[in-house]
């Protein structure tokens, strides 16, 4: 089969980003794709039964955070207002998806970033002692795209940061961006199967000057994110097609899937 071998049976602890593209229809606001969630969750409790892996998961915003968000600027919602629109939109979504990993054996414990980070740039400093007191005990710690109040009036901390800094706080050796595209692309829309951030982000300008399309498909952001959180303990970054779920539970496994790995 195409593509590379995942971190297999030696990475029993892994940071998952379940992008919004996945656990979301995009095109319709506040709606979740239950079925998907449900096959993708299934994969991840599978491969976690078959090699003893554990996860923090991170979710995007998708239809819920990304549209309550875009609506909320656009009418220069006051602050307040918008806070309280947008953390509870991305509860909403978070407790959508839990339940659903409760259902399959994850045990979910819901951590809301706004409660307990201070994101400054693209770092979200957050105090992880509560949910790695979670993890340890052998719970499923969740978290999401969020806003918090800041100086500007009201921001966001996005998942793609909270899944490097996750990753760091747990000591996992790998991210799993789960997506809705196969991996990273190169000139000719050729699948990458490794990469280094600076390779990713010669393509995001060669692409951009050359014909405003963005070949990386959308990760620009995320290489930034990696960038900023990066730590030792962390060996690459995979991006995996989650509208696959197979995929993922085979990824994680250490088999062969068609995706790309990300290193330093």
């Amino acid at each position: 089969m195409h593509g590379r071998e995942g971190p297999g049976r030696e990475s029993r602890v892994l940071s998952v980003k379940l992008g919004g593209s996945v656990i979301t229809d995009k095109e319709k606001p506040f709606t979740l794709r239950l079925g998907l969630v449900e096959q993708v969750a299934g994969a991840l409790a599978e491969a976690a039964e078959a090699t003893g892996s554990r996860y923090m998961i991170v979710l995007g915003g998708g239809s819920y955070g990304h549209v309550a968000a875009h609506e909320l600027r656009r009418g220069s919602a006051p602050v307040p207002e918008a806070l309280s629109a947008i953390t509870a939109a991305m509860l909403e979504l978070a407790q959508a998806v839990a339940d659903v990993l409760s259902m399959k054996g994850l045990r979910p414990v819901l951590y809301p970033p706004h409660a307990f980070c201070q994101p400054r740039g693209l770092r979200p400093g957050c105090a992880w002692r509560h949910v790695l007191e979670a993890f340890h005990a052998g719970a499923t710690p969740v978290l999401y795209g969020d806003a918090y109040p800041c100086s500007s009036g009201w921001c966001i901390v996005s998942g793609d940061e909270l899944a490097v800094e996750a990753a760091c706080a747990i000591g996992a050796s790998h991210v799993l961006y789960v997506s809705d595209v196969d991996g990273i692309y190169g000139v000719g829309g050729k699948l990458l199967e490794r990469v280094t951030l600076n390779d990713v982000a010669r393509l995001a300008s060669l692409s951009s000057r050359q014909s405003g399309y963005d070949v990386t498909g959308g990760l620009a952001r995320k290489i930034e994110a990696l960038r900023e959180n990066w730590c030792s303990t962390l060996r690459g970054v995979w991006v995996v097609n989650g509208l696959f779920p197979e995929r993922v539970k085979a990824l994680i496994m250490g088999e062969r899937v068609p995706a790309t790995l990300v290193l330093p």
